[in-house]
């Protein structure tokens, strides 16, 4: 019996994705801490038994009619069943398709809200309903993790959702991978002399918009690499038509393969339409990257330099604030020291799970003690 079962995050380590990400950099931390951490991520997307203290489950399914995560969150909600752990942590709004069934089931769900997965234009009529049906479930959670304020002022003032704090991402340590210029030269890259991004190719994430902009940079020698899996595939072959030699996809890479991306840009862009509290950004913060980031909400929460940001789905906009920013790169970095790191993260993540179980439960079945 798991003390903390994670529900939602298709995979750790190395899954690309914001619950994955989240997932991947929390709960090994709370393994330490004593906890028995159950991930149960989909069969494919798990590689080993464990990882850092953490038990792993793949559970199988199947796409028909792109049914899969609805057969996913299934047979979650089942293995859950006989598991009974102490508590379940749902990773995203998705996760919480049965969310009912398992309040229903006598479980203490805790939810993280990472994006308002119903405002992406990507979905089709019945998969945005099955989205708002999730949401709708949300006021039946023991406790809900916004990412922003936006999302809990939204979950609160719109959704009727009352239990809500905000915990954001965490930054990362720097990783220092070897083997940077022979790398760089595969790609056909110089340090200093590309523009990044980092995400997988859906609608939402508005490349086409910064590949409109680096086209409008009178410096042609300077190039463009997005880094990402490909999400969506109509969309990302419309995209990846538009590699060249200025403008290079990468695929899916190896997160020390992105270390050295990061580390060697001359500036890291964001254009999403919709999002949440960015990994791919913080990640950027983290290598001192200076950040051309679109205004969407929950971007402007962050503590960046006023003049990072420009007007969403305006390629002139963008392309005038990359100008700057590759001439005058210092006055794009971020402090680092106004951000959260991992281990606060984990802190407050377990503050909400002993607010559910209080003191004297929490002792009693997690087995552990903290002081106060």
């Amino acid at each position: 019996m798991p003390d903390i079962m994670v529900i939602g995050a298709r995979g750790i380590p190395g899954v690309q994705g914001g619950a994955e990400k989240h997932a991947e950099k929390v709960f090994p931390l709370l393994a330490e801490r004593g906890y028995s951490v159950e991930v149960v991520g989909i069969d494919r997307h798990i590689q080993q038994a464990t990882y850092r203290g953490v038990k792993l489950k793949g559970l199988p399914t199947f796409s028909v009619m792109k049914s899969d995560k609805v057969v996913y969150n299934f047979l979650a909600f089942v293995y859950a069943l006989f598991k009974r752990p102490k508590l379940v942590h749902l990773q995203g709004t998705n996760a919480g398709l049965f969310l009912c069934l398992y309040k229903l089931s006598g479980h203490r769900v805790v939810l993280r809200y990472g994006s308002s997965d119903s405002e992406f234009d990507k979905w089709s009529g019945p998969q945005r309903m099955m989205i708002r049906f999730c949401e709708y479930q949300l006021r039946f959670a023991d406790h809900v993790i916004a990412v922003s304020d936006k999302f809990r002022t939204d979950l609160t003032s719109k959704k009727n959702v009352r239990r809500v704090d905000v915990i954001p991402n965490g930054i990362d340590p720097i990783d220092t991978a070897a083997g940077a210029g022979e790398f760089l030269s595969s790609l056909g890259l110089e340090k200093n002399k590309y523009i990044l991004s980092v995400g997988r190719l859906t609608v939402d994430k508005d490349f086409e918009r910064l590949i409109d902009a680096v086209g409008m940079l009178a410096n042609e020698s300077i190039k463009l690499v997005i880094a990402g899996g490909h999400a969506e595939k109509d969309y990302s072959d419309k995209l990846l038509a538009l590699g060249s030699e200025r403008i290079k996809f990468t695929g899916l890479i190896d997160r020390s393969l992105l270390a050295i991306l990061y580390s060697n840009s001359a500036v890291y862009a964001h254009c999403s339409r919709h999002e949440g509290l960015s990994n791919a950004v913080l990640e950027a913060i983290s290598y001192g990257c200076p950040l051309v980031v679109s205004d969407i909400p929950a971007s402007l929460e962050m503590p960046l330099r006023p003049q990072s940001y420009f007007p969403v789905g305006d390629a002139t906009s963008l392309a005038i604030k990359l100008k700057k920013a590759l001439e005058q790169p210092n006055k794009f970095v971020a402090d680092i020291g106004n951000f959260w790191d991992w281990p606060e993260v984990a802190d407050r993540t377990e503050a909400i799970y002993r607010t559910i179980l209080d003191q004297k439960t929490a002792v009693r079945e997690f087995g552990v003690t903290r002081p106060n």
